[in-house]
């Protein structure tokens, strides 16, 4: 095992690996250098699906072992949306623009510094990266709107929430949330499973229910779990 045999030592690991990436990056194949920030993104991307877990062991253990990151790197320009020839799909782009029309904040860099601590004690790997995201709309041109936040729906039709427990994107908790700010008409279907998202796990329960929902308008009764 080359990150070590409990959970605890393999985080350890990776944030060890993550942190030198930042002073000295590793070479790939293609003549890129993996940075730290290509590196937590690799790292990231391959857990949005489980069957790409493989493929994030084989990665990690050439960047430890043999120091090439060519396969966290495939993994993050996956995510990033890059192409062969060098190109980026708009989807980074649009992704920030979003986020920074559904938010008035605007933070700085003393505001990231204040708050890195806590998000390093959470998540030694994905911590430091998610407390300097917070600079994402920084310096954006337009003002943010915090409207789009409310989301209460009184009267509405039956709307069905899911929620995955495994999800490294979206966290559970957000679901059970979302279904109380919705109110009375909103039923939460969980899924005890991993991966980002929960239709496209293949789960056969969630499946059912989800296109029961979509295709004849049945609701499962709220609280319903599958996996």
């Amino acid at each position: 095992m080359p990150l070590g045999r409990d959970s605890a030592s393999v985080v350890a690991a990776i944030g060890t690996l993550l942190d030198g990436l930042d002073r000295a990056p590793l070479p790939t194949s293609g003549g890129r250098r993996l940075t730290q920030s290509l590196g937590t993104t690799g790292v990231s991307a391959a857990l949005y699906s489980e069957q790409a877990w493989p493929t994030l062991a084989q990665g990690l253990a050439e960047a430890v072992r043999q120091h090439d990151g060519t396969t966290l790197l495939t993994l993050a320009d996956l995510q990033n949306g890059r192409e062969d020839d060098g190109r980026y799909s708009n989807l980074s782009a649009a992704n920030t623009a979003i986020t920074c029309a559904d938010t008035p904040d605007r933070y700085t860099v003393q505001d990231v510094r204040r708050v890195l601590p806590k998000f390093r004690n959470a998540s030694p790997v994905f911590g430091p990266s998610m407390a300097w995201s917070m600079l994402q709309c920084t310096g954006w041109p337009v003002r943010g709107d915090a409207a789009a936040q409310r989301v209460a729906a009184p009267g509405a039709a039956p709307i069905l929430v899911v929620g995955n427990t495994g999800d490294p994107a979206t966290p559970y908790a957000w679901a059970p949330a979302l279904v109380k700010e919705i109110g009375k008409s909103a039923a939460l279907l969980t899924l005890k499973g991993q991966g980002h998202g929960a239709y496209d796990t293949n789960d056969a329960c969630v499946r059912a229910a989800v296109d029961a929902y979509l295709l004849d308008g049945r609701v499962p009764a709220d609280g319903t779990t599958c996996g």
